[in-house]
């Protein structure tokens, strides 16, 4: 029945977001075997609406589809975290220049708003913590997206929403050292007042060199990892 089909893919879209929600966490660890009865009772949910949420879950590569074995949540490794690195400068900076570009005075104001938000708030929960503020994350996601939505392109936005997770999840799960704060804070400001001078030469340049810096103490991390979970090659 058509009510049916809708309540299923409506559970399947609630589950799609926890699975996706305790793989980035780290809840589900890199590498495990996704046990469908074992999920059926974390979520409290049918094995039709749990399968779909899976096979959505394994076009983003966060898990694996593997014919008659089943699910796997996807392992960390050196190579795929370098790719990941490389697709996120080179994207970014795509969507940054077409930003730029195209971007009116709403999403300038848009710019400034999420770039105050995010210099009014402690990088991390607190002092010596490794753990980050989750008022400050959301806010430096909220900024990252803003300064990219000039010009908004459906397939960039889908691509770069991923690679945005698959970076998430090394970071939660790795807990790389904590970074220089205030290194990164003049990396936003210098990055929001290229983005609003619209001088997009300059904003690609930092904001380059900032996904470097972001992401170094992360391949340190992973560069020092071992098992089969963690892999070098």
């Amino acid at each position: 029945m058509p009510e049916d089909r809708e309540v299923s893919s409506t559970q399947a879209s609630r589950v799609y977001a926890r699975l996706r929600d305790d793989v980035i966490a780290g809840a589900l660890a890199p590498g495990s075997k996704l046990a469908l009865d074992g999920l059926r009772a974390r979520y409290g949910v049918g094995m039709t609406p749990l399968r779909e949420a899976l096979y959505r879950l394994s076009a983003t590569l966060l898990v694996e589809a593997h014919d008659q074995r089943g699910f796997r949540v996807a392992a960390l490794n050196l190579v795929h975290f370098e790719q990941v690195v490389c697709a996120r400068e080179r994207l970014e900076t795509l969507m940054l220049e077409d930003s730029i570009r195209a971007g009116d005075l709403a999403w300038a104001e848009r710019v400034e708003a999420s770039h105050a938000a995010l210099r009014a708030l402690p990088m991390y929960a607190s002092a010596g913590s490794d753990a980050l503020n989750p008022d400050w994350r959301r806010a430096h996601h909220a900024f990252h997206y803003e300064i990219l939505s000039g010009s908004r392109h459906f397939i960039q936005d889908m691509f770069h929403a991923i690679l945005w997770d698959h970076s998430s999840r090394y970071r939660n799960i790795l807990r790389p050292p904590p970074l220089d704060e205030a290194l990164l804070r003049t990396d936003h400001a210098r990055l929001a007042e290229a983005v609003l001078a619209r001088d997009g030469e300059m904003a690609v340049l930092v904001l380059c060199r900032h996904i470097r810096h972001g992401s170094a103490a992360i391949l340190k991390a992973l560069q020092g990892a071992a098992g089969d979970n963690f892999e070098n090659t």
